[in-house]
């Protein structure tokens, strides 16, 4: 089997996020699929480094754990270190910058010349840094990217004079990656386009690792009354999520009480909701907050529709494709499934306004079309996220990096 050395963001535990639960789930695979794996991860102080090395072991996956730099305490040091940051070009994008921290380069650099690994895999496009230490030993690369970047930063912080000065270097970043990884995995087909546009030698989708999990596990598509829909925002501290709550809230919800009244309970799952937005669930609306992993089975199981729009953000939103993989019937933006081929009114509803939402709810309050489109999502799903599928893939470029060695 090839060594394969795993340059990930923070050790993905505990894997609250759609982020974390994909790397998590990759470092499994690799070990699963009896690969010789060694894993480079940066560590939060509030990480327990134990519960860490002890899934370390279980997998027999040696994990390199880098502290994150605190930054100086002193004004003088601060402004030494920001001049400093600006004399290199990983310093213009701040999400690359962290991955140009000595400590870091000197562990990648120690194992690459003492465990001498196959290949670098690194998880997401602004791990660049690390790339000239490959490709001094001539050590070939594949980059998992979990969202194109630029756009994806754009359209959450907005588009200002500001903002795309920090555009340019994270597109620079995107480019440098595109053209410097043997193999680029992009997490959605809409972004495997964007991907071969910038000049990649060789693309693949690999969608979220964790999807296999959710398969055909919501069972219960019955018919009853009031029927429990829900939007499954992981925090609104993300902008995307926070403003699909406000449409919700003051756009969708109230129109389908006036319509549909007395059929339709709403639950709002997530962390970070602020206090305006709680204080307007009331009545038919229940603020469910942050639903631990364990819990999330039990509580899954007595929804009936899932209402995920999608306003903006880039990569794969885990909050649309969850649904459909668990066979909840769902409802989205067309924009949402991002090139995945869901079909609007064979696996999902599409809808863009508050009335065009209204009348899909409408459209789902009988039984027979929430039962169709569940056992079609749950097949589509199947297709194109299974554990056999997405080990297909990774297989499958391993085996084109190796051959072109």
């Amino acid at each position: 089997m090839p060594r394969i050395l795993i340059v990930t963001p923070r050790f993905p535990i505990p894997a609250t996020g759609a982020c974390e639960q994909d790397r998590l789930e990759g470092i499994k695979q690799f070990a699963r699929l009896g690969h010789d794996v060694h894993v480079v991860s940066k560590f939060f102080d509030f990480q327990d480094s134990a519960v860490i090395q002890e899934l370390s072991k279980q997998m027999g996956i040696p994990v390199v754990l880098i502290p994150y730099r605190k930054p100086p305490r002193s004004f003088f040091k601060r402004t030494i270190e920001l001049l400093k940051r600006f004399t290199t070009l990983s310093g213009y994008d701040g999400a690359a910058y962290e991955y140009a921290d000595p400590v870091l380069q000197e562990a990648v650099a120690r194992l690459m010349d003492d465990w001498k690994p196959d290949i670098l895999w690194c998880d997401y496009t602004y791990l660049w840094p690390a790339y000239r230490l490959a490709k001094k030993r001539n050590i070939p690369i594949i980059t998992r990217s979990i969202n194109f970047e630029p756009r994806h930063f754009l359209q959450e912080d907005g588009v200002s004079f500001v903002n795309f000065i920090k555009y340019v270097p994270k597109y620079f970043s995107e480019f440098i990656t595109a053209r410097s990884s043997a193999v680029l995995l992009a997490i959605t087909p809409k972004e495997e386009k964007t991907y071969t546009r910038m000049g990649a030698r060789c693309v693949r989708t690999l969608p979220l690792r964790n999807m296999p999990t959710f398969l055909g596990t919501h069972k219960q598509v019955q018919e009853r009354s009031p029927l429990h829909v829900f939007f499954m925002g992981s925090t609104y501290s993300v902008s995307h999520n926070l403003e699909t709550a406000k449409f919700l809230l003051f756009k969708v919800i109230p129109q389908v009480n006036q319509t549909f009244s007395g059929q339709f309970i709403f639950h709002i799952f997530g962390s970070k909701l602020p206090q305006g937005l709680i204080n307007l669930c009331v009545d038919n609306i229940i603020h469910e907050g942050y639903v631990p992993e364990e819990q999330k089975e039990v509580v899954l199981a007595s929804m009936d529709i899932a209402l995920s729009p999608s306003l903006f953000g880039a990569g794969m939103q885990q909050k649309i494709f969850e649904p459909l993989a668990r066979g909840i019937p769902t409802i989205t933006s067309g924009r949402g499934v991002a090139g995945y081929p869901f079909t609007n009114n064979r696996e999902i509803l599409f809808a863009d306004s508050p009335e065009e939402y209204v009348q899909a709810l409408g459209r789902l309050t009988n039984v027979a079309t929430r039962k169709r489109l569940s056992e079609q999502a749950v097949s589509t799903s199947r297709r194109l996220f299974s554990e056999e599928q997405i080990d297909f893939v990774i297989q499958e470029v391993v085996r084109i990096v190796l051959a072109k060695q």
